[in-house]
């Protein structure tokens, strides 16, 4: 074979390799449609003769076309033939005396034999062999290109619904110049601020208010908690056995200005205010007025930084309280976590078992928000965050707890003097599901409240295995990952008055929804509430994300793209609709409900995501990682326009060294900066001289829990837990 020459390829179609995942394929859903496409329906014809021409044709033209292919393609290569020769000759150097067949010459051949009535009035390459696949796929919804117009690319993401297109844009046109945080006040053209999610309207509210506690109210659920979670005062000093215990009395954390930075000292429990390293020199604070002092000075901090003790496992906030004080609740690690693990048997997986009885707890901490005119929603300064209350229990350690967020009206509580604070699901370290109501004594009551659980009103396990995971589907709906793969989901106002539940309280209620979902250890889940509750998001070990419809599980199912590891971090933004979770490469994706299927890149953070965090009263998103750095970002621009800049800051970094029985740094004061979120167009940032590395960072550095305040008018509050045991608590909103 000579160099140069044209490569001269078959005109035959091969069949195409599909590596994209059809989340209807074998439904038989489409069975029609694909008959159709198999079986072309011919034109109407009284004469069967020109049945009979065509069927001759095409047996005619296919061997003609099955030569011109081998011919053409005989060796696999180019042909060396050159194009002014009009004969070719062969290997034995004879002259082949065959004309030369061009496209051109095929045609004239085709047309010919059209009008002598030999041949089929069609293209002969369009003829597609009998083994060719014909069926057709689709996923349901339309597929979109990066050349479609604003409108298509909004009906492909959020649907072609009036409703769903109008919250969208109006959730886009209130908060899509945030750039990086919310703000707290609504400019003149109503944009900004707090609020919550258009899909989730006034009327959804007052009815899931009301109605949906009627259980608790009207139908025995309050007596029922009242009889049967069984509570022990204990002392002072019996509730410190169940703390976390340290070797030192407090912990030193360096922060202040860049440059500027103080030696600082937390003891156990006790908090120090941000602003105290960001205060000027005693000489400038001697002459300012009150008025001054009443309004937040340029470059004040308003926070508090906590020494829980020990690494947080925990953060949340309570939700529905719309007075001047908020709740915030953490666990730590469980004392008997290394004592729990040495006690298993070495055939059992401490992750698929229950975990020996060990003490643990939960604190809730109450922070108190500004009454002053011009400075509602801000943080006070001037009240000291206190520990309210120190739930201890028996159970091993608190692995998770969830609020349970639907809006409450309460009926009666404050009257007895005490505040309640709402219903709380959490999973302990023995592999079971508990339900507490958290009530606490109000602001007159100033000593830390111990008490013991001893009995709950709902505690469940599935057979077989330990729950994982837990996530509130409604005021009375309980949804629960487990390690085997399964989901369950209870009705515990249904569970509490069961005659057999109530007969034999041993017996663990049954759940109504019981359905395996992955082929692994569930991490974690959450669902589409408030505009889709009965759609469930979760995350397994088998390194997928399942988008389910609880009402119809086995058909309304589809899984994302699969992740070399599984996360644990998944969070829901109702705002926009998606679905967010970080990837083992540091990025943060977004998986709109239409679209579960691919995924958006928004943010990338400087290492290993640990969690994540989305606003109820805006759509900030906080992601923490191992790092120690805590960064937020506006998920809602790229969204609404792919080519957007996005924009993203660190909102603090948290450094930990051994030196001095451990001391934490904090900085703080960063710029807002532009990342680009093409991976080709980066590269791999992890390649140094040729050679991979990643980066191993102290365990007590990592940024273990972030969360924001569910409550609107402290919607800019967010809280930060640490590995080190610090807890940053404080007001983002500009």
């Amino acid at each position: 074979m000579g160099n140069g020459s044209p490569t001269r390829r078959s005109q035959r179609k091969r069949q195409r390799i599909k590596y994209s995942l059809d989340a209807f394929e074998g439904l038989n859903i489409l069975s029609d449609i694909s008959d159709l496409a198999e079986d072309p329906p011919k034109h109407d014809s009284e004469d069967d003769e020109d049945f009979a021409v065509q069927d001759a044709g095409e047996a005619a033209a296919t061997p003609e076309e099955d030569n011109l292919s081998l011919d053409e393609g005989s060796d696999g290569g180019p042909m060396n033939v050159e194009e002014s020769d009009p004969e070719a000759k062969r290997s034995d150097g004879t002259v082949d005396e065959r004309p030369k067949r061009t496209p051109l010459h095929r045609k004239k051949v085709h047309q010919s034999l059209v009008e002598e009535g030999q041949g089929p009035a069609k293209d002969p390459r369009s003829i597609k062999s009998k083994g060719h696949n014909t069926r057709t796929h689709t996923r349901g919804v339309s597929e979109t290109s990066k050349t479609a117009s604003k409108q298509d690319h909004y009906k492909a993401l959020f649907g072609t619904g009036t409703e769903d297109l109008v919250h969208c844009v109006q959730g886009r046109d209130k908060w899509c110049n945030d750039p990086v945080l919310p703000r707290r006040d609504v400019d003149k053209h109503g944009y900004g601020g707090m609020a919550h999610s258009f899909f989730h309207t006034q009327e959804k509210r007052n009815m899931e208010a009301t109605r949906g506690w009627d259980w608790y109210y009207d139908h025995g659920g309050r007596e029922a908690f009242g009889k049967r979670q069984k509570v022990t005062a204990l002392s002072a000093d019996e509730g410190l056995l169940y703390l976390p215990r340290s070797s030192k009395e407090s912990h030193s954390v360096l922060m202040g200005p860049n440059g500027k930075q103080r030696l600082y000292k937390i003891d156990m429990r006790k908090v120090i205010s941000i602003g105290e390293a960001w205060r000027p020199d005693a000489q400038e604070d001697v002459d300012h007025d009150n008025e001054s002092k009443r309004r937040p000075r340029k470059g004040r901090r308003e926070g508090w930084i906590l020494n829980a003790g020990a690494k947080i496992k925990g953060l949340g906030w309570a939700p529905n309280q719309h007075g001047g004080t908020q709740y915030l609740a953490l666990s730590t690690q469980s004392l008997g976590k290394a004592h729990n693990m040495s006690q298993q048997e070495p055939s059992i997986a401490p992750a698929f078992a229950p975990s020996q009885p060990s003490p643990s707890s939960m604190q809730i901490w109450s922070f108190a928000a500004s009454s002053k005119s011009g400075l509602e929603g801000h943080i006070d300064t001037d009240r000291i965050p206190q520990l309210r209350q120190v739930i201890c229990t028996e159970w091993g350690e608190l692995k998770q707890f969830k609020w349970c967020p639907m809006p409450r009206d309460i009926r009666g509580e404050e009257a007895q003097g005490r505040v309640n604070l709402g219903l709380l699901a959490g999973i302990w370290g023995d592999g079971k599901v508990r339900v507490i109501d958290v009530m606490c004594y109000g602001e007159r009551v100033k000593p830390t409240e111990y008490i013991r659980l001893e009995q709950v009103t709902f505690e469940a396990i599935p057979a077989n295995t330990i729950c994982t995971c837990v996530h509130w589907l409604s005021s009375s709906e309980l949804a629960v990952g487990c390690a085997n793969g399964f989901v369950a989901v209870w009705n515990i106002g249904n569970s509490m008055t069961d005659e057999a539940t109530t007969s034999a309280p041993e017996m663990s209620p049954r759940p109504w929804f019981y359905t395996l979902l992955h082929s692994s250890y569930i991490l974690a889940l959450v669902s589409a509430y408030p505009s889709q509750p009965h759609l469930l998001i979760t995350s397994s070990m088998d390194g997928y994300m399942r988008l389910t419809d609880l009402r119809a599980p086995a058909t309304d199912s589809i899984l994302s793209l699969r992740s070399r590891v599984g996360t644990d971090t998944l969070a829901w933004c109702d705002t926009i609709q998606v679905a967010l979770s970080a990837e083992e490469n540091n990025f943060i994706r977004v998986y709109p409900i239409r679209r579960f299927y691919s995924s958006i890149h928004i943010a990338v953070h400087p290492s290993l995501v640990l969690s994540l965090a989305v606003g109820t009263a805006h759509p900030i998103l906080l992601a923490g990682g191992a790092d120690g750095s805590v960064i937020a970002t506006n998920p809602i621009r790229k969204i609404f326009n792919i080519k957007a800049q996005q924009y993203q800051q660190r909102w603090f970094q948290h450094d930990w060294t051994r030196k001095g029985e451990g001391t934490s740094r904090i900085s703080e004061g960063f710029k807002t900066e532009t990342m680009s979120l093409l991976r080709n167009l980066m590269g791999d940032q992890k390649v140094r001289d040729g050679t991979v590395y990643a980066t191993i960072y102290e365990e007590e550095a990592g940024a273990t829990q972030v969360v924001w305040n569910p409550n609107i008018v402290c919607g800019g509050w967010a809280a930060a837990g640490m590995a080190s045991g610090l807890v940053r608590v404080e007001d983002l909103a500009l």
